[in-house]
C-alpha cells in the first residue's frame, strides 16, 4: 500500500488478499506511441441485449425499485491485459502483471446505440490485484456485447502511469461528448502548487486509442473533504461531478462520516470541491442500507428525465468493508429515493458500474451491472435486471 489509507483497506478486507504469483519486473518505457497489442475486429451485433430499446420521454414520474429481481452472475468477466505499477531499480523498468478475470475494479461503462469506433460498450477499469494501489491506472476496453471486452487496437495500457512516490490513482469514470470520450480518475497525495493534495485529472480521446495529455480538472485537500468515486455528467449546458465525501462535522439521516455530494459546472475541465462554494449534498430518503452502514462509492447515469445512483455501501467509518449495492433514482438529482433492500443478496460487492436503457415495448428500464466483487481477488461480473415504471 502506498499511505495509511490503502493499509486500512487491506487490513478491513484481509479476506481478499491472495499470493502474487505472477508478479515481474520488465523494462517499461512511458510512452504515448502505438503498439499493437491485440488485434480486435468489431462486431456490430449485440447478444445480449434482447429487447426493443428506444429513447425516453420526460415523463416517467417513478419507478417500482421493488420489481428488481435477478439472480447474480457467478462468471467473473476477462479483461486481458498487462498491469503496470511503480517505477524500480535505477528508474527503467517498473512492476508488471498480468491479468484476466481477477485483479480488477472501478468499472465505468457507456453504450452506444451506433457503434463509436466500431463498438458499442467502452469501459474504463483499474487493476488491484492483491489490493495493490500501484497498479489502479486507469485502463480502456472495449465491446460489443459487454461481456466479452478487448483492448483496442494499438492502445498502450494503462493511459496514465502510477504516480510518483506514495502517491496513487483510483476511481475511474467515463463521459462523452462531441465525438469524444473523456477519462476522469482520482489522484491521491499528489503536488499541486506546491501543496500535497488529491485531485480530479482527465484525459480525452476521439478513437479510444490515442488520448491527450492529463488535465487538472480540480484538486482539494487530504483530509476533511473529498470526491470518492466522481461520476461526471452532462446535463443541458451543465456538468456535474457527484462524489462520496468525508470529513462530515455533523451525522446525516443516511450517513455517519461519508455522504453524496455534487458540484455544477460550465465546464467539464473545471469543478469547484468547496463545501461553501456549491459542493452540495445529496438528499436520500430513509436509510435505506440501515444504521450501521454508509455509502462508500457511487455511480451515477442521467436517462431522459431518471437520475440513478449505484451506491456500493461500507460498516461506518470503514472502508468498504461488508459492502453491499444500492439502486436509487431522482427526478432532479438532489433528491433520492432507494428501496430498503439492496439489489442482491452479495455482501462483498464494490464499486460497481451501469448502463441503463428504456425498454419502449415493456414499458420498463433495463438496467446492465457490472459488478465488482472483492472475492477471489477483485473479479467483476455482468448481470442484467429490469425496472417496471409506474
Amino acid at each position: 500500500m502506498k499511505s495509511i489509507y490503502k493499509l486500512l483497506t487491506a487490513s478491513v478486507l484481509l479476506f481478499t488478499a491472495f499470493t502474487l504469483s505472477n508478479c515481474e519486473t520488465e523494462t517499461v518505457k512511458p510512452t504515448n506511441s502505438q503498439t499493437n497489442i491485440l488485434n480486435v475486429k468489431p462486431n456490430d451485433s449485440i447478444v445480449n441485449v434482447t429487447v426493443s430499446v428506444g429513447p425516453v420521454l420526460d415523463s416517467i414520474q417513478s419507478l417500482d425499485l421493488k420489481s428488481i429481481d435477478f439472480k447474480p452472475s457467478n462468471q467473473p468477466l476477462s479483461f486481458p491485459s498487462i498491469a503496470i505499477g511503480d517505477i524500480v531499480g535505477n528508474g527503467n523498468s517498473r512492476n508488471i502483471i498480468s491479468l484476466t478475470n481477477s485483479g480488477w475494479t472501478h468499472p465505468s461503462v457507456l453504450y452506444f446505440d451506433t457503434a463509436w469506433n466500431g463498438y458499442h460498450y467502452w469501459c474504463a477499469i483499474t487493476p488491484y490485484p492483491n489490493s495493490d494501489a500501484q497498479y489502479e491506472n486507469p485502463h480502456i476496453f472495449c465491446s460489443n456485447d459487454g461481456i466479452t471486452w478487448n483492448e483496442p487496437i494499438n492502445i498502450v495500457n494503462p493511459i496514465e502511469y502510477s504516480p510518483a512516490g506514495l502517491a496513487y490513482s483510483s476511481d475511474v469514470n467515463l463521459m462523452f461528448k462531441d465525438g469524444c470520450l473523456y477519462c476522469y480518475w482520482r489522484d491521491n497525495n499528489i503536488t499541486v502548487n506546491g501543496l500535497l493534495r488529491r485531485a480530479l485529472l482527465v484525459k480525452k480521446s476521439f478513437d479510444g486509442v490515442n488520448w491527450t495529455p492529463k488535465e487538472l480538472v480540480a484538486s482539494w485537500p487530504t483530509s476533511g473533504i473529498d470526491v470518492i468515486a466522481p461520476s461526471v455528467l452532462k446535463n443541458g449546458n451543465d456538468y456535474y461531478c457527484y462524489g462520496v465525501c468525508n470529513g462530515e462535522a455533523i451525522q446525516g439521516s443516511y450517513y455517519t462520516q461519508y455522504c453524496i455530494r455534487r458540484t455544477v459546472s460550465k465546464s467539464e475541465l473545471k469543478f469547484t470541491i468547496d463545501r461553501n462554494k456549491g459542493y452540495e449534498l445529496i438528499n436520500i430518503e430513509g436509510r435505506p442500507w440501515g444504521n450501521k452502514q454508509e455509502p462508500w462509492h457511487t455511480d451515477v447515469q442521467k436517462i431522459g428525465n431518471i437520475w440513478l445512483i449505484l451506491v456500493a455501501t461500507t460498516d461506518n467509518g470503514q472502508y468498504g468493508a461488508n459492502s453491499r449495492l444500492f439502486l436509487g433514482y431522482s427526478l432532479d438529482g438532489l433528491n433520492f429515493s432507494f428501496n430498503d433492500k439492496p439489489l442482491c443478496n452479495s455482501i462483498g460487492t464494490y464499486k460497481s458500474g451501469f448502463v441503463p436503457t428504456y425498454d419502449r415495448q415493456n414499458k420498463r428500464m433495463i438496467i446492465q451491472l457490472w459488478r465488482t466483487s472483492l472475492a477471489n481477488n477483485w473479479q467483476v461480473f455482468y448481470d442484467e435486471f429490469f425496472i417496471n415504471i409506474t
